[in-house]
């Protein structure tokens, strides 16, 4: 079920689009992003969403939120799939969520009881009560961010580790793929030790920086082989950042188990 407000004051410095409760989950891709900060979340079954490269599993009661115009999918892993969501969006959105630390997207893996039943609890008074016009609802936004605010402070240790390690060397991969990039790129972007970075990464991630970099040169250069068929291979690996073709070769048959001649021939 949803609620969505049809009209908007944009000149508020912060407010609600839509609000969604036991949502049976279709399979989306923006490309481009969502025009509104969004927060989405499992009420039953399991979801992946797919985000800077990387593949993240919602489950029951866990949350991601995505911020403005950020490239995301998502899709049940298996079965029906039920979801919350919050939208919203205002004048200052952007200056707010920057204050608090806040950039392309926040998982929380165990919301506290309070965020866990934000959408629940609220959606209530929307849709039955009718209670919340446009301007007394804003103050939700500002009441679920505070509630986001809480969940960093307790978990900072993990919250500063994204902010300041994963999310820095997440955005300098995306932007600089194609470059040849090493360690002492990740250290300099970071201002971290090698080894204080790589535990990150491995408790974050269960892989290491160099691995992210070489997953997102693979899906680059799957879409370059689908997208531009009058590009060669060894073109597209030069393309995505990797110094030899066989390298890219290799590295890419193990991800995908195929050849990238192979698997561009599948999809013809």
């Amino acid at each position: 079920m949803r609620y969505s407000f049809k009209t908007k004051d944009r000149s508020l410095p912060l407010y609600v689009d839509s609000i969604g409760y036991k949502w049976r989950q279709e399979n989306l891709s923006r490309p481009k992003g969502y025009n509104y900060v969004h927060w989405l979340q499992t009420y039953s079954g399991v979801g992946i969403v797919e985000i800077e490269g990387k593949e993240i599993v919602l489950k029951k009661n866990q949350g991601i939120l995505i911020n403005q115009n950020i490239p995301h999918s998502y899709y049940s892993k298996k079965g029906a799939w039920l979801t919350n969501y919050f939208t919203f969006g205002g004048l200052l959105i952007s200056e707010i969520t920057q204050i608090l630390g806040f950039h392309d997207y926040l998982f929380i893996e165990s919301p506290e009881i309070k965020l866990q039943a934000f959408i629940e609890n609220h959606y209530k008074d929307f849709k039955e009560n009718n209670r919340l016009n446009i301007y007394d609802s804003s103050t939700l936004v500002y009441e679920f961010l505070l509630l986001v605010k809480k969940y960093c402070a307790i978990n900072s240790r993990n919250y500063l580790l994204n902010r300041n390690i994963i999310i820095p060397i997440l955005n300098l991969i995306r932007k600089s793929y194609q470059e040849n990039l090493s360690n002492t790129d990740f250290v300099s972007v970071t201002n971290y030790s090698l080894q204080y970075i790589l535990e990150a990464f491995r408790n974050n991630y269960g892989s290491s920086p160099h691995q992210v970099l070489i997953d997102y040169r693979i899906k680059m250069a799957k879409e370059l082989l689908l997208n531009e068929p009058q590009l060669s291979v060894d073109e597209v690996s030069r393309e995505v950042g990797f110094n030899t073709n066989s390298y890219f070769i290799s590295m890419f048959k193990r991800s995908e188990k195929v050849t990238p001649g192979k698997f561009r021939s599948l999809y013809k």
